[in-house]
């Protein structure tokens, strides 16, 4: 048979609108996704990192013989005159009084922060541990929560109280509801060893 440019039909117009409007949706289905799931990866990034960096303070302590203070700082975030904890670092307290870094600070992925409801964070919302003066520390302010741990590995908060943090999107900060992906670490005042719970 041969090809005959009188048979040909191209689409109608209302056709490709409706297979462009048929992509559009598609797309922001797909995107809508994979959001969540980069927002799901940060929060368990930043729960292994927390941990992590807990975990090295205890060791650091009891390496050392010296006591570690962990220091979480509510820092402003881009964009908005906002604070949220998103900071935490490590501080040796010498016998001298001086309070050096262990080393930098952790800073926790973008769009990501710990909530500082006393419900879901009580190292931050209950924690009465007054805020060191510290005239090197830039991070420093009324917010900043601080607890330690001891030469044994222990740390010197009560342990009659559950003390952990509650990791989440920046975004998602009404108390009332709390979203649905979020990590908790939870620190054993005892010991000093944590634990991640992931719903």
């Amino acid at each position: 048979m041969r090809f005959s440019p009188g048979r040909c039909r191209a689409f109608s117009f209302l056709e490709v609108l409706f297979v462009l409007a048929l992509i559009a949706v598609l797309l922001s289905i797909s995107l809508a996704g994979y959001s969540a799931l980069i927002q799901a990866n940060s929060i368990t990034a930043g729960a292994a990192m927390i941990s992590d960096e807990l975990t090295e303070a205890r060791s650091d302590a009891v390496a050392q013989n010296m006591t570690v203070e962990v220091r979480l700082y509510a820092v402003a975030q881009p964009a908005s005159s906002t604070l949220a904890y998103t900071v935490l670092q490590l501080h040796w307290l010498k016998a001298d009084g001086t309070t050096p870094p262990v080393k930098l600070p952790l800073i926790l992925p973008t769009g990501i922060a710990i909530d500082a409801t006393p419900i879901r964070s009580s190292l931050i919302g209950a924690n009465p541990e007054p805020v060191p003066a510290d005239a090197t520390d830039s991070h420093l302010n009324s917010q900043t929560r601080v607890f330690h741990y001891l030469p044994d590995g222990s740390t010197d908060l009560n342990s009659t109280t559950s003390w952990f943090l509650t990791i989440r999107a920046a975004t998602a900060s009404d108390p009332a509801h709390f979203p649905s992906d979020w990590a908790c670490i939870q620190v054993d005042a005892a010991t000093g060893r944590t634990r991640i719970l992931r719903p």
